[in-house]
Order: structure tokens, then sequence, then C-alpha cells
């Protein structure tokens, strides 16, 4: 194609006018040309590359979408759409520099490619840019700003404005059940995250060869997010997984699958021969098109866990003032209530009590009327009922803090509202493969009235497990009461190859009302080894396994560093292994460690090694300032070994002898004021910490400084009692930039005496 530019020799400004003007025009008909060519590539399928403005990230960002044939010549005709999140290196246009894997058009992955299925099928799909740099930067390779978290942008918060966008702008079925996610390796990662944020905006989810587990969430708080842990998020969609038996992720799935498989009735995985790659593409869209066709309802009762203070699901709007690592976890929602917590990690994270928590409801109740609110607190059984009133759509507030909390929604003459409150293995320490295993369950009614003749039934999710003594009567059961059951329930499995198992309570009362309840179960070996040759670290510098094939020398635990368990002091269990100690996870609990609530996990980061992102996790638990003399803390201790692209999980039995007394002071965990000029500081101590006081020296003007008494009793800017965290409010001072120096000390005498470094602003 010839082109000819004419210059029309008048004034030189009219002379630059018509030069633009052609220069514009020519590229003009270059973009129609090199569309024309796409088109003729794929007669059935336009390939368009364009942008859009996004607010939440406040910059244009790019897409690639693949409509079907016939798509101009039906203007009547609206198409369901797949979302497909590219891996790393590349981009909405296909791979980058570094590109792995091509699944665009024409022969890229044999044929089996998105171009290909939008040829034969009635959808459209939509490729977002993970791109996770500005103009003017150095081109980045890893997308989605996940593992580590560098920018503000969020992925998963732009989705919703990109369907809308989408919805709006082509012939789209703009409804859940006509809307899927998929992606491929760090794609594969965001599918499952977004797909299990967005329930409510998606049918089904699936994931090739998808990472298993990053750092992202918020860039100033960010958490480790591992997709074993979230599969209560994606009640109501239909969820797979394609991988290949040579890809070095697969043993991340293996773990996942030992899990999801056990504990999800949606969800299904298929393995090909291949590597790290789009395998089985096809398949895999058909069966996200084939949920369009037969589309999972919405769950009457659902859970979620979001890493956002505040976000949106199912219509429910949950807001919180938490800006530090967790995750808000809703469990049983439904019209009559829900359970609620803040976990500072998953699955048993400790909870963050003082954290102001609301939950806003959909339009589900009579207008402008007045509902009674049962809150139980879980772990300080401290229960309050109140009245609230709907407001004129219908929607009701509930507010509350970030401990566990059992929240009941009535009226005076609503039913019981029975459910599981605890259960506990009796007989032995911990559920024992090819054991019996008796289980004893605490029904709460957080309803108003009375459960009468209440019984309840349990049984196995899978065939793995198999329960002999299946029924319990609980009698009566009152407002806001636990009752245990009379009897215990006895479960055995039928082999021992499992890591959790799943069971479904049914209650019934006298009326014949009927609740159902699941709760899962994790179950260990029969034989697991006792392991011996292991080593205490109470605050002592040691050399350990790091970062899968390296080591490290660090500083671990707190206390007197002599290697022998005393109270009050914080330990990690070092395992040998290989002539190398490695720090250990521990699965099971005892009621001499962590008597406060504490569960503090730290991680050693495997991605150097095996390129995936995942991290091995350990423990460091207190140990109570009361507990015996002698007293043995028997735990299931889990470590991993090195075997690329394998990490072996090892598990077995460790004896903790605990002798002395404690010496220990309390341990600052961190430091901060707030926005309302409200000091908190958070407290680690195996007993009851007395008193905690902070001097903040001004740095400029001494006659500025001041000192404080902080409290832990709920009162004076303190959110929650008796959670470790001791609070006090500034009052008006005036702006300036302090240095804070804390003292602090414990039921026995012992006192920490900490500097912080930090600069604390006061305003």
């Amino acid at each position: 194609m010839e082109f000819m530019l004419i210059c029309i020799t008048y004034d030189k400004n009219f002379q630059l006018m018509i030069i633009k003007t052609a220069f514009a025009f020519c590229v003009y008909l270059i973009q129609l040309s090199g569309l024309s060519a796409q088109s003729q590539l794929h007669e059935k399928v336009t390939i368009i590359d364009s942008r859009h403005y996004s607010s939440v990230f406040g910059e244009v960002r790019n897409y690639r979408i693949f409509l079907p044939h016939g798509y101009y010549e039906n203007p009547q005709k609206r198409y369901p759409v797949i979302y497909f999140y590219h891996g790393w290196s590349q981009r909405y246009f296909g791979s980058g520099p570094d590109g792995y894997n091509h699944f665009e058009k024409g022969d890229d992955n044999g044929g089996d490619n998105i171009a290909d299925f939008v040829s034969e099928n009635e959808v459209i799909v939509v490729k977002p840019d993970g791109y996770n740099r500005s103009a003017g930067e150095e081109y980045y390779l890893r997308p989605y700003n996940i593992g580590p978290v560098e920018t503000f942008r969020q992925f998963p918060l732009y989705f919703p404005e990109l369907v809308s966008y989408i919805d709006g702008t082509y012939k789209t079925i703009p409804d859940r059940d006509h809307r899927a996610i998929s992606g491929l390796s760090m794609g594969g990662f965001m599918s499952f995250w977004i797909g299990g944020k967005y329930p409510d905006l998606i049918c089904a989810i699936g994931s090739f060869c998808g990472s298993a587990e990053f750092v992202n969430g918020p860039k100033d708080f960010p958490v480790e997010y591992r997709h074993i842990d979230m599969f209560r998020n994606y009640k109501g969609t239909k969820v797979r997984l394609n991988y290949g038996n040579k890809d070095f992720i697969r043993y991340y799935h293996r773990d996942l699958n030992k899990v999801w498989l056990q504990v999800m009735d949606n969800y299904e995985y298929e393995v090909y021969e291949a590597e790290h790659s789009t395998c089985g593409m096809g398949e895999m869209f058909s069966f996200l098109s084939g949920a369009f066709a037969n589309p999972s309802a919405k769950p009457l009762n659902w859970n979620h866990i979001d890493v956002y203070p505040e976000f949106k699901v199912w219509d429910y709007n949950v807001r919180s003032d938490r800006d530090l690592p967790g995750f808000t976890v809703l469990e049983d929602v439904n019209d009559r209530g829900f359970k609620c917590a803040v976990r500072q990690h998953l699955p048993d994270g400790e909870t963050l009590p003082f954290v102001s928590l609301s939950v806003i409801t959909p339009p589900l109740y009579e207008k402008n009327t007045t509902y009674i609110i049962n809150d139980i607190e879980v772990v300080s059984k401290r229960i309050k009922t109140y009245s609230t009133t709907s407001d004129d759509n219908g929607c009701l507030k509930i507010s509350f803090n970030g401990s566990s909390h059992e929240i009941g929604i009535n009226k005076a003459n609503f039913k019981p509202d029975l459910g599981i409150a605890s259960f506990a293995v009796t007989n032995i320490k911990y559920a024992k493969h090819l054991s019996e295993v008796k289980i004893s369950i605490n029904i709460l009614n957080k309803g108003t009235q009375k459960g009468e003749g209440v019984k309840a039934k349990l049984t196995a999710f899978r065939n793995s497990a198999v329960v002999s003594g299946a029924e319990a009567d609980f009698g009566t059961i009152n407002v806001n009461e636990t009752v245990k059951s009379k009897s215990e329930f006895i479960i055995h499995t039928v082999s021992d190859t499992t890591v959790i198992e799943r069971f479904q309570l049914t209650i019934t009362d006298k009326n014949k009302n009927t609740w159902n309840e699941y709760f899962e179960l994790p179950v260990f070996r029969k034989d697991l080894p006792e392991i011996k040759d292991f080593r205490i670290a109470d605050g002592s510098q040691v050399i350990v396994a790091s970062a899968g094939i390296g080591s490290d020398t660090l500083v671990l635990g707190k206390g007197n560093g002599d290697g022998v368990a005393n109270p009050g002091e914080s330990i990690v269990i070092l395992v040998k292994d290989e002539d190398l100690f490695r720090r250990t996870e521990l699965l099971v609990p005892d009621n001499q460690l962590n008597a406060g609530g504490e569960n503090k996990r730290l991680s050693d980061y495997w991605g150097t090694y095996d390129h995936v992102g995942g991290s091995a996790k350990y423990s460091v638990p207190v140990i109570s300032s009361s507990c015996p003399e002698n007293y043995v803390i028997d735990v299931v201790a889990e470590y991993w070994m090195p075997d690329y692209p394998n990490h072996i999980i090892k598990q077995g039995i460790v004896k903790i002898k605990v002798s002395g007394r404690d010496i220990t002071p309390p341990s600052v965990e961190w430091l901060r004021i707030k926005g309302d000029n409200t000091i908190q500081v958070k407290l680690i101590d195996g007993s009851e910490v007395n008193q905690v006081r902070i001097k903040l020296s001004h740095q400029s003007d001494p006659a500025k400084s001041f000192e404080a008494e902080l409290n832990n009793d709920g009162m004076n800017g303190d959110i929650s009692p008796d959670d470790n965290v001791f609070s006090f409010t500034i009052p008006v001072r005036g702006f300036g930039f302090y240095t804070g120096e804390i003292s602090a000390s414990d039921s026995f005498g012992n006192i920490t005496n900490l500097k912080d470094t930090g600069i604390l602003v006061v305003h």
C-alpha cells in the first residue's frame, strides 16, 4: 500500500496541519490493515486490542477481546463471557520477552487456544492486562502486584469495574450465570483469588497450573494467601484445575487436592501429559461453558474470607478499621445471622479483637422494623442482646469487634436458631487414622425461642470416614445457651491416606425444625514417629535450614536462650534432618501453649528454590506461665524437606518437657498511634500483663514530652478487654513528631523496657 504526502506551501502552520492530518490518516489505514489481516487469520473470530480508563487504578488499562463469528451480524444476540488472566512475563497482547506458553490463535498450544474455542462456541473471551508498572518505568515481567506487593494497584478491586465496562461496551449477557474466570500460572492464582472473592459475579472458575500461594492484599499490610485455606469461598460456583504431570508447581497442586477433594463437592481437576502450560484449554473452556448452561444457584448459607478491610459479597457490605495484615472470616451467613472473626492468618490464627467491624445486610428485612440481635463472643463467653431497627430499605447494620462472634438476628416470635458452637476430640489428643475417635459437640441457640427435644445426627461427607455412634440428644437449649451432647459421636477412617475429613451435623427439635451444619476435622497417621533429635530455640542464635536448600543464622524464640522450655517463653521447635535444623509448624493444640489466644506463625520463603511463591510455615507458641513443673507438651510437628521440584512434607510427634519458672518479660509485638490519636501496644506474655506505660519524647521540644499509662479494659480508647493490646487516647496536644519508650511488667514481676526507633506522629 502506497501513501502520498502532499505539502502545500502556504504558511508554515497550515503546512504543519496538513502533514499531521495526512500522517494520522496513514496510521488509521495501517490499523485497519492490521485488523483486516488478523480477521483473515481467524475468519470466525474478531480479535481486538483496546483500552479504557479505570477509576480504580486512576489510569488507562489495556485488554484484548475475542468476539465470536456473527457478533456484528446479529445485533440482538448476546454472549456469555470468560475472563482470562495471563501468566508471568505475558501481557494482554500475548507473550512478552520471556514468553513460555502461547495460547492465542493459529497453531498456538497445538491449535487448542482461545481463538480456536471462540471460533466454535458462542462466547466472548476477555484478556485483561496484568502489567504493574507505569509509563516511563523499566519494563517489568511480574504481573498483578502479587508476591511481593509493590504498588497500590489492587487487581481484584479492578475486576468489578472491568466487568461493568465490558458489559456496557459489548453485547454480553450481564449476569453471574453467564460469566466465568480462568487464567494461567500467576493468572491461575488470580482466577482462584478473584473467583473466590466475587462468587456473586461469576458462576465458574478455572485455573491452568495456577500458583498456590502468594503475598497479596493491601500494600501497607499484605498477607500470605494460600488457596488451600480458601475452599469455603467457592460455594455456589463450579471450580476446576488443569495442570501438567511435568509442571514444576504440581506438588503444590497435590497438597491442594488432598484438602479440596475432601471438603468440596463443586471441584474437579485433570492432569495432562504436559509442562507448565494451558494444557487442556478446550476442555477447561467447555467446563466453564457448561456452567453457563447449568449454573449453580446462590447458596442459602454461605461463607466468605477476604484480605481487604472492606468488601462486598452477596450484597452484604463489610467494613472495618483494620490496618494490619489479616483476614475477615464470615461463616454460615443467612437471614438469621452469621459467625464472624478477624484472624491474623488461616485457618486458626489469632483473632484481632482490637479491630472494629460492621456488617450491613442486604434489604432482607421488614422496613423500619425492630429486630433483636444476640451477640455471643465465643472466647470470652460475653453475651450482648440488644435491639436495632432496619432502615428504609430493610437493611440492618450490626457492629462488633474482631474477636470470634456468633450473631443471631431475630424477632420476639422467631423460632430457635441452632448451630455448632464448637467440637472436640475427647478420647485421644487428636484424630488418628484407623482409630476410634470420639467427638463431643456443643450446640448454641442464638434465636429468641428455646429449642426443645433437640437431637443431632452426624454423617460423613466422604466415604473415607464412617460414623458409628451417629446420634446424640441435647435436650432443651435455652436462648443464648450452649449445650454439650449427652453422648459422644464415634468416627473411624477407612484408610490412612486423607489429611482432613468433613462431616455434616443435622439438628432437629420437637417441632420438626431442621438445621444443617458442617465442620472439618484434621486427621493424622496413627503411626507417626516420635522425633527425638530436636532442639528448642528460646531466644538463642541458631543455624537453620532456609529457603529450601540454603541455611541462615537467626535468633528464634524469646526467653533465656538456654534451650530448655521454661514457662513464659516463646519457643520454636527445631528438628534435625540431614544435618540441618528445620523450623516446624505445630499442628495440634495443647492447653499449656498459647493460653492467651496467641497463635504466632512465621514463614520460611521457598520461592527462590522452587519458583512457586510458597513458604514453609513455623510456629512460635507461648508456654503458659502457670505450666506445671515437668509437664510434657505432646504435639504434632511438621516441616518440609527439599527434593526439587517437590517439597516433602514430614510429620512427627515431639514431646517437650517444661521446667523452671517464668523469668521472661513481656514481648512488644508492635507500637502505633492511630488516626484518632489512640496509642496501641501489642504485647505477648505467658501470664497476665499488669502494667504498661509509655513515654513519648518530642523530637525538637522536650517540654512537649509526656508519659501515659495504657489500659486493656475495653475503655478509654481500648476496643476490647483482655486481648493484650493496651491503649490510651492522647488528649489534644497539636501536631508533633515523637519517639516512644515502653515499660511493661507481668504478674511475675518481669519487666520490659523498650525504646522504639520509629517516628510516631501525634496530631
